[in-house]
């Protein structure tokens, strides 16, 4: 699959280009564990635990870093055993 910003011209839409953004992992981590404690937390976001009014801005922050990922081409490294391109089954050696 092709990135359709990738034809596109126009500077200001370069962030949405590939190789047009860079990684940051530590944060995409972070988020996507703050996620996880959320949303197994029992203490339906009192004060001892995560509010539940942080859950959008979690999100959009694991979206934005994850779309960041796949546009910097570092995903692309790190794919192994021929998993590309939406092909989710694991290969066995």
């Amino acid at each position: 699959m092709t990135n359709p910003a990738d034809g596109l011209k126009d500077a200001m839409w370069h962030f949405l280009m590939t190789k047009g953004q860079k990684t940051n992992i530590p944060a995409l981590k972070e988020y996507v564990y703050k996620l996880i404690a959320l949303t197994t937390q029992k203490t339906a976001g009192q004060k001892k635990g995560i509010s539940w009014s942080e859950l959008d801005m979690v999100l959009f922050s694991v979206i934005v870093e994850a779309t960041a990922l796949v546009l910097s081409g570092e995903l692309d490294k790190i794919e192994i055993g021929g998993v590309r391109d939406g092909d989710t089954k694991r290969h066995s050696n």
